[in-house]
Formats: C-alpha cells, sequence, structure tokens
C-alpha cells in the first residue's frame, strides 16, 4: 500500500520559516540577492517549504564532460546522477533514473515556472501524486519530492537540497529506488530557475517490486566497456543473471548487489545491460542503458575460418568487425590473405571478413586487422586453419583475445 496521504503544500506558506543559515546562502548585503526557495514532501505526507534571499550556493559535485560522440547530459539525468553520488559515498543504493519520473518533474518545473508558482501543488495542476500517476508511474509503494526556485545549475539545487534535513532525507532515502528530475526557466517568474525531483518505489503490474538494474551509478557515459552493476532485490531475490542487447543471457549465479560486467560495442553510441532476479519460479527483469565515450571499440577481438584440405569453401564463409566510433576510422590487414568489405568509413560500421588463396596443403595462418580511429588503435586476430581431417573431426585453436 502506498504510505503516502495527499497535502496541500499551500498550507504551509501561512508558515513560512526563514531558514537560510541551514542552507548556507552566500549572503548579500542588507538581504540583497537572488530570491531562493527550497520545498520537499516524503512518502509519509510531511512537508515542509523554506524561502530567503541570498546568492545562491554554486558548490556541488562537478557535471561529467563528455566527448564529441556522446549527447550532452540533459538537466533531469544531472540530477539523478548528482543525487547518486551523495548516495553512493554513503554507502547507499544508487537510484536508478526512469522516464515517468522524469515526465512528472518536468510538467511540474514548466507548469511553476509559467505560472509563476512555487509550490508542490500549483493552481490548475492535478495534486502531487496525481501527477506523478499521471505520467505513468502507477502501482508505487512509495513517492517523495524536492523542488528549488532561484538555482541556475543542478549542482546547486543539489548542494541546497542536501543541506535542508527534509530534502536530504528524501534524497537518502532507502524507501525509493527510481527517480527523475525536471528544469524549466521564465525570464518573468520570481525564482526564474524551476527543479523538481521525484522520487519512487512501485511494483508490476502482477503486484511483484519493481527492482532496478543501475549501470556505474547511473553516470550519463563511460569511456571503458567494463562497467559496475548494482542489483537491486536484496531480501527477495536468491539468484540473477545477465546480457547485453544482442547477447545471451549469463548462468545463474547467487544473487548479490554488486556485479562487474563487459558491455557490449555492438549496439553503437548506447549500451544496454539487461538483468533477470529470480526466487523460485519467479522471474522478474529489468534493465538500463548508458552511452559509450569510446574513440573506438571492435568486436570480436579474434576470428576464426576452417577449410578442409582440397575444398575451396570456408567456415564460416565470413565473419562480421563490428566497428563502434563516431569518428572516421580506417582499416587494414597484415596478410594479403584477409580480405575486408571495407577499409575506411566514418561512425559505427559493420565490415565483412573474408579470407582468399586458400592453401592446399594443412596448416595454420595467423594475421591481425588493426583499426584506427583518432589516436586510438585496435587489432582483432585471425586465424585460418586447413586440416586433411574431415571438418566435422576438426577444431579451431582457442582464443583468449
Amino acid at each position: 500500500m502506498l504510505s503516502i496521504r495527499p497535502v496541500w503544500i499551500l498550507s504551509c506558506l501561512l508558515a513560512v520559516c526563514v531558514v537560510a543559515a541551514a542552507l548556507s546562502p552566500l549572503w548579500g548585503a542588507e538581504g540583497t540577492g537572488d530570491p531562493l526557495a527550497i520545498g520537499w514532501v516524503n512518502s509519509d505526507g510531511e512537508s515542509g517549504f523554506e524561502e530567503f534571499t541570498g546568492q545562491e550556493q554554486l558548490e556541488g559535485t562537478a557535471l561529467e564532460v563528455t566527448g564529441l560522440g556522446v549527447p550532452a547530459e540533459p538537466l533531469d539525468h544531472q540530477l539523478v546522477r548528482l543525487t547518486n553520488g551523495q548516495r553512493v559515498t554513503r554507502g547507499l543504493p544508487p537510484l536508478k533514473a526512469v522516464q515517468e519520473l522524469h515526465q512528472s518533474s518536468w510538467f511540474h518545473s514548466d507548469w511553476m515556472a509559467d505560472h509563476n508558482c512555487f509550490s508542490h501543488e500549483c493552481p490548475g495542476e492535478p495534486v502531487w501524486v496525481a501527477r506523478i500517476q499521471i505520467a505513468g508511474y502507477v502501482n508505487a509503494t512509495a513517492l517523495g519530492e524536492n523542488i528549488a526556485g532561484g538555482y541556475s545549475t543542478a549542482s546547486s539545487a543539489i548542494t541546497a537540497w542536501m543541506n535542508s534535513d527534509g530534502h536530504r532525507a528524501n534524497m537518502l532515502s532507502t524507501s525509493f529506488r527510481e527517480a527523475g528530475g525536471g528544469y524549466a526557466y521564465s525570464a518573468t517568474a520570481e525564482y526564474h530557475h524551476y527543479w523538481t525531483m521525484d522520487y519512487g518505489a512501485r511494483n508490476d503490474a502482477q503486484g511483484h517490486s519493481v527492482y532496478p538494474v543501475v549501470i556505474e551509478n547511473e553516470a550519463w557515459s563511460t569511456n571503458s566497456l567494463n562497467v559496475g552493476l548494482y542489483v537491486y532485490g536484496q531480501g527477495w531475490a536468491t539468484e540473477m543473471r545477465f546480457r547485453n542487447s544482442d547477447g545471451t543471457w549469463s548462468p545463474w549465479e547467487s544473487y548479490r548487489s554488486n556485479k562487474a560486467w563487459t558491455l557490449s560495442a555492438s549496439d553503437g553510441t548506447v549500451a544496454t545491460v539487461c538483468a533477470q532476479i529470480k526466487r523460485g519460479s519467479t522471474v522478474l527483469e529489468n534493465s538500463d542503458t548508458i552511452h559509450l565515450d569510446l574513440p573506438l571499440g571492435i568486436a570480436p577481438g579474434f576470428m576464426a575460418f576452417l577449410s578442409e584440405q582440397g575444398a575451396n569453401p570456408t567456415v564460416p564463409e565470413s565473419n562480421k568487425l563490428r566497428i563502434v566510433t563516431p569518428y572516421a576510422w580506417t582499416a587494414s590487414a597484415d596478410q594479403d590473405w584477409i580480405q575486408l568489405s571495407a577499409y575506411s568509413g566514418s561512425g559505427p560500421a559493420e565490415v565483412s571478413v573474408n579470407v582468399t588463396d586458400v592453401p592446399h596443403d594443412p596448416q595454420v595462418r595467423q594475421g591481425v586487422i588493426t583499426v584506427s580511429a583518432l589516436d586510438d588503435i585496435e587489432e582483432a586476430g585471425v586465424t585460418f586453419v586447413v586440416t586433411s581431417a574431415p571438418l566435422e573431426h576438426s577444431h579451431l585453436p582457442l582464443s583468449s583475445r
């Protein structure tokens, strides 16, 4: 059951408390400076509202700078990522950014900016719980919300919330597993900058708890295929398994909340990890995505061909080399018998690899394909085996590449 009783935050306006000292703003002389305000409502329906005058506190976690191939991180995602920075340093699980809570937060920030209202429930819009449900976040078991006005950056809004007990309690609550943020600006509204962050936990349509998987604490991008996963399900799940979007499921293993994982570069600039957890015969699934900020990635790192003595066909007839990069690239082979369908290009590509000049005598040939983009170079090994035995009695050499 959702432990929330709807609350009209406007009633708090009659008892506004000026607690600027708790927020540690940079004060202006004689109370001058920008108008600032924050408000919160937690999963029990308790609420608070604070307003004051001062220069915004700009301290906070620095924003990530991504490469040319990765789109700029949206402000809604920044709020979640920066919140997770506060959570994980305290040993708390990261929140999963979900579109439904982004939508409800954006709607509310836009409404506050457009109507010059600072409240969890402005006149004319649905009450805050209904607003989140309308955005598609249904079957909630816990909901909460923070709002801020007057702060020009996500990091300064996060800092203000962390310096206030009620807001910090929402940000660090273990009752929530998911979150979403929203921002809007109005030159004519009192606070100009309006921020909303909604928090939640929910059940699926079958009544099971939704247990997210979170890649790298919800970082926007990564420059490595090796990442860490946080897997919700503690106290419920007994086993878990994973796959990349283009791959097969890994074997079932005992559940634990943290898992090291290797992403696939085959999706292009966005990688997806799917996770399943189970208890008895009940299996629950969730997924997360992250942008790949890689100058260059190739897969596979090793490919092999097999042919029977005296026969021209090879098995397989061709291999596919996937190249993942937002930049121009070139490819070459150090052996003439390795043929590529393309030797240059720009952006992600799939290159066919064939072998020619099949030898008559049994032997093993080896070569290397080199792909370069910017200053990055990746190599893929190629092995060609001609066997005197029938193919069904033959095998390819193993490779650790």
